[in-house]
């Protein structure tokens, strides 16, 4: 049940999985109110059990096994892994991408203007990349660092990406598996 909020507000059936143990530890269950809508769910949580000083996620499995949170905004924001809530709508006519934190609406908006402010610190280099993971996997091309290697008899050829391996392999009349770049041809290729 991820929505959007602002949005429409389909009928469902979510439930609360907040935990109480009131005082006993070995009673511990969960509130199990029940919400028509995710705007309700989502109050209901943050009115009714976010609250004191040690922002503690008590949601039935949590994997934070009650890892405190250095603030209430942080505890918030966690939350919506379990509630999966998701406010942050794309502004974009015809893109309906929603999002549980802006920050993540903020790097997907890059996608329709076109920024680009991760810029390559290389002298020389005039790549820049939407966000820091893209520059990150681009800084290879400027090192000696080769790790993608072919491993075809007698070749010695290696890459800074496995894309480019993908490529060369061709060359060797070989395709590699979809969903690998392993360099071994695969046999009878």
């Amino acid at each position: 049940a991820f929505l959007p909020h602002p949005g429409p507000l389909m009928k469902q059936e979510l439930i609360c999985k907040w935990t109480d143990s009131k005082g006993h530890p070995r009673t511990i269950q969960a509130c199990s109110s029940i919400f028509s809508t995710m705007y309700e769910l989502v109050h209901h949580v943050t009115m009714e059990h976010v609250g004191g000083p040690d922002h503690v996620c008590d949601w039935e499995g949590c994997a934070r096994e009650k890892k405190p949170f250095r603030a209430k905004y942080k505890l918030i924001n966690h939350l919506r892994v379990h509630t999966g809530e998701r406010p942050f709508l794309c502004p974009f006519p015809g893109c309906e991408k929603v999002f549980a934190r802006s920050e993540n609406l903020k790097i997907h908006k890059r996608i329709h203007t076109g920024e680009k402010p991760f810029v390559c610190g290389i002298a020389g280099c005039a790549r820049s990349f939407a966000n820091s993971s893209d520059r990150k996997k681009h800084a290879h091309v400027h090192s000696s660092d080769r790790p993608y290697r072919c491993k075809a008899p007698e070749c010695e050829k290696s890459y800074t990406h496995p894309s480019s391996l993908r490529k060369h392999l061709r060359t060797h009349g070989s395709r590699p598996p979809a969903c690998s770049t392993a360099a071994t041809p695969r046999p009878g290729a």
